[in-house]
């Protein structure tokens, strides 16, 4: 992977064991109650995204968190498979193979041949409202939690390149205004079936504040409108970006998820 500070994100394509009779509510109550206990690596978050709406609607996916292109590159190789540090962390915990094993009895892992793309942070918005934690969260006594994560994906325009749009994007993101609770990141593809491509992912405190803004897809509430009106600079931003890539939302490929499981410790 090239050398790039700041969290790198990997996502995997996840299906159902459709030919053993597996559905959908089978499934996310394993992933629930037992799936959770199945741990990441130190300082890693793994969440189970399951479609809104959008392109994969209904369809999953896994979303892995590392705190750094370090810490990704101790684990998982230029291939995408597991380092020898990886295999010694699996080997040292039986219980989580076990229930690893279990998983695939019900749907895929992240692992291959599953399709995947892993993505480093080109630039995030470091002044959102959205507080630090976990995608979803399940404890006992306390409001659960279960974020929204949306994935656009974009294509720049004709004779516009990476760098250009790069150094746009780093040089203009205080520009960037996110709905409170919501949470901006431009990630960039360095290796899986999307390489160099360009991804923005929103990170949504929950589904009630998607559907606050954007109860539908490309449907704007009243709050939305507002918003934009209070936020030109942010708005004449977005225009300047359109003139070197495309924007995130219709009409290109995407997705929003709510979460619907993830690592407990």
């Amino acid at each position: 992977m090239n050398n790039v500070s700041g969290p790198v994100f990997s996502l995997h394509y996840i299906g159902l064991n459709l030919k053993k009779g597996v559905t959908a509510a089978h499934f996310e109550a394993f992933a629930r109650e037992r799936g959770i206990q199945i741990p990441a690596y130190p300082g890693w978050q793994w969440t189970l995204l399951k479609g809104l709406r959008g392109e994969r609607q209904h369809q999953y996916l896994m979303l892995h968190e590392a705190p750094s292109a370090e810490d990704y590159d101790r684990y998982i190789d230029a291939n995408g498979d597991h380092t020898a540090l990886a295999q010694t962390f699996w080997h040292q915990r039986p219980q989580a193979l076990e229930l690893i094993a279990e998983w695939k009895t019900f749907a895929t892992v992240s692992e291959r041949p599953t399709i995947f793309s892993h993505y480093s942070q080109v630039a995030e918005n470091t002044r959102s409202t959205l507080p630090e934690g976990p995608n979803y969260q399940a404890l006992a006594g306390q409001e659960p939690v279960a974020r929204v994560i949306g994935i656009h994906n974009l294509a720049l325009r004709p004779g516009v390149s990476a760098a250009t749009f790069e150094h746009f994007i780093t040089s203009n993101i205080q520009r960037i205004a996110d709905y409170p609770g919501w949470k901006f990141h431009m990630l960039k593809c360095q290796g899986g079936s999307r390489i160099d491509q360009y991804v923005v992912m929103l990170e949504i405190e929950s589904l009630e504040s998607l559907n606050a803004f954007h109860p539908e897809l490309d449907v704007s509430t009243e709050l939305a409108l507002q918003f934009v009106r209070e936020h030109q600079d942010a708005e004449r931003m977005n225009e300047e970006w359109r003139e070197l890539a495309s924007f995130s939302g219709a009409p290109q490929l995407y997705t929003d998820y709510l979460t619907i499981a993830g690592n407990c410790g």
